[in-house]
């Protein structure tokens, strides 16, 4: 972070020199040794030019100017009536304050300065009050030091915090994004493939008229498709608490549109409902929808022609869907898959507000997804 002076810092830093030097020096010259004057003067440029040049961010010429005038305004400190203190004061907490530095750092300058205080009341006495008056002076610049940099790590860590929760953010919509292109693209252009194939092997056959009908399906598939791309970046630009509820009749008619699109690319799949269905969230209900429509894929894919068959369960505190489908002995020939369905679908529903929970097993020759959606 940046903890560089301001323009109106350094302002009020040059105006309170000049009036210190000013009373110390003119007013009080002849009340003073010269040497104690000297250092003070010395003191106070050291204190102005580290300001100054800690706007260009030259740190180890900073820290030494720091340093260079606690030591000058400590030795001198007795012998200015406690005067020099004030930019020694200054510095030293700067030092210890600033977390870019190392706190032993600062707390070795501010032991430095009670001895140095010392020292100059053995060059020029002073009453054993006054003393430790100006080694208080030292102490508390340490400890308000210390509460300057407890306070700067903690603005450090709060700026972190942000910075990961905005980076968490945006790896949520990146990751969004694509388990939504993937179910389009996996659902849409799967089944494209399947029309646009059993067209071309239709006209070879010389059944135009069949050919023509598929055609047709193909084209509504890439509409419906597009529809549903079109919702999925809608869904993405809004609020998360913008997603409306689903009622059981919205559901249900997603449920049918989506079997009826898996039957008519040619499969074969059957749905059994049981339970009263309620109202959704509609994080859940588009994450049944999801399931549903990954594993209908899937089966497409990998098992062409097998029966489906389906369940739709409605409990009291969550709904279960589960699909499955035969396997054939052998694997399609160029079909290939990396996985990334069923991990967008265990994403979905382990980021649902009531909690879910997606296990797939794969034995006995039956492939089965069983997505469960917490409803409390």
């Amino acid at each position: 972070m940046n903890w560089r002076p301001g323009p109106t810092s350094i302002a009020l830093t040059v105006v309170g020199a000049m009036l210190l030097g000013w009373w110390t020096v003119l007013r009080e010259y002849a009340h003073q040794p010269t040497w104690a004057l000297v250092l003070f003067a010395l003191a106070l440029a050291c204190w102005v030019a580290r300001t100054v040049l800690a706007r260009t961010a030259w740190s180890r010429t900073c820290t030494v100017l720091a340093t260079a005038a606690v030591v000058l305004g400590a030795v001198a400190g007795p012998a200015t009536q406690g005067n020099s203190l004030v930019p020694a004061a200054v510095c030293l907490l700067v030092l210890v304050g600033d977390p870019e530095l190392p706190l032993k750092l600062g707390v070795a300058v501010g032991l430095a300065a009670m001895g140095l205080i010392a020292l100059g009341a053995l060059i020029d006495p002073l009453p054993a009050a006054a003393l430790a008056t100006m080694l208080g002076v030292a102490v508390i610049a340490v400890l308000a030091g210390f509460s300057r940099r407890q306070g700067r790590q903690a603005q450090q860590r709060e700026a972190l915090l942000a910075e990961r929760e905005v980076a968490i953010r945006e790896e949520a919509i990146r990751v969004a994004l694509a388990r939504d292109l993937h179910d389009v693209l996996a659902h849409t252009l799967g089944g494209l493939v399947v029309q646009l194939d059993a067209a071309e092997a239709l006209l070879e056959a010389g059944q135009a008229e069949a050919a023509e009908e598929r055609v047709r399906g193909a084209r509504s598939l890439a509409a419906s498709g597009l529809g549903e791309a079109r919702r999925a970046v809608a869904a993405l630009r809004a609020p998360a608490d913008a997603v409306e509820p689903w009622p059981p009749e919205r559901f249900e008619v997603a449920v049918d549109d989506l079997l009826e699109a898996h039957r008519s690319l040619g499969g074969t799949v059957e749905l059994t409902r049981s339970g009263a269905p309620v109202t959704l969230r509609g994080e859940q209900a588009n994450a049944l929808q999801r399931a549903l429509q990954e594993a209908l894929s899937n089966a497409r894919r990998h098992a062409p022609g097998a029966p489906v068959t389906a369940a739709l369960a409605w409990h009291d505190d969550r709904v279960l869907l589960t699909v499955r489908n035969s396997l054939p002995g052998t694997r399609p020939a160029g079909v290939t898959g990396g996985g990334y369905g069923l991990i967008g679908m265990r994403e979905r529903f382990e980021t649902l507000p009531g909690g879910g929970s997606v296990a797939v097993q794969d034995a006995d020759g039956w492939f089965t997804v069983r997505a469960e959606a917490g409803l409390r």
